[in-house]
This record gives structure tokens, C-alpha cells and sequence, in this order.
């Protein structure tokens, strides 16, 4: 998990260095990126059962897959899913 936020922390330093104009995939990579520190800040406070965590780790995988393939769509549906997951219930 912490490999894959360091990973795609470097794409976004490497990618968004100098560029004026940010393009769908770099904004597809930045909203991954802040979705899985947000994930890891829930693992490490041991709020999510393993069954959530795995389920997570598969709509970040497939987040990550559509942004490099280019599917937008299905990106945003994934990190939606992710967010739901993550965000705590109202009380």
C-alpha cells in the first residue's frame, strides 16, 4: 500500500514539474493519489475490517488501471466507490 502512494507521489512530481496546462490523466493520477493517503490514514487507524481494506485495494487497482488506460469514467466511478467506503457515517 505505502509503495503505491510513493509511486504515484513520484508520477505526479515527475509528470507536473514544468507543464502548464494539466491534462485528464495527471488529474486522474492527483485524485488516486489523495484517495489512497486517505485510505492508508483509515488503515493505519485500524478503522476498516480486512474484507473492507481488500475491497478497497481492488477499486484502487482498477482506478489506477483506468487512468493509465485512459478510461476516466470508470476512474471516477472506482475513486467514488472508494470514497464511500472511506468516509464515515453521519451521525
Amino acid at each position: 500500500m505505502r509503495t503505491r502512494i510513493v509511486t504515484s507521489a513520484c508520477l505526479i512530481l515527475l509528470l507536473g514539474g514544468t507543464a502548464l496546462a494539466v491534462d485528464d490523466e495527471q488529474a486522474c493520477m492527483d485524485k488516486l493519489a489523495k484517495a489512497e493517503a486517505l485510505v492508508d490514514k483509515r488503515v493505519e487507524a485500524r478503522a476498516l475490517s480486512e474484507g473492507d481494506v481488500e475491497d478497497l485495494n481492488m477499486l484502487l487497482d482498477e482506478a489506477d488501471a483506468a487512468c493509465t488506460e485512459g478510461d476516466f469514467k470508470k476512474a471516477k466511478k472506482s475513486l467514488a466507490g472508494v470514497r464511500k467506503m472511506i468516509t464515515p457515517p453521519a451521525q
